[in-house]
């Protein structure tokens, strides 16, 4: 079995002050392709911008390419975004 890349625990994503996602548990191994698709305002973005850094961890535990979510140093951030790869909606890889 590959090895986590991305593993969260009863983690509880909030925006501000509002919580968007609740309990939330998540194992990603090496080597798999993920997709997240969900309804508007379901927290789709809000679960990534956690992984990724933007937002910070504040209920739960969670570990994104052996970096510690929780209380993660905004000067790491950048070397966490180098393990990841994200293509955005909007991102236009592709041409109509």
């Amino acid at each position: 079995m590959s090895e986590p890349i991305i593993e969260l625990q009863n983690v509880n994503i909030y925006q501000g002050q509002n919580l968007v996602l609740q309990e939330v548990d998540l194992t990603v191994n090496k080597g798999e392709f993920v997709y997240l698709v969900g309804k508007t305002g379901t927290g789709k973005s809000s679960l990534l911008k956690t992984l990724y850094g933007e937002l910070s961890l504040k209920e739960g535990t969670g570990t994104v390419a052996g970096f510690s979510l929780k209380g993660l140093d905004w000067k790491k951030v950048p070397f966490l975004r180098r393990n990841l790869g994200v293509v955005f909606q909007d991102f236009q890889l592709l041409t109509d």
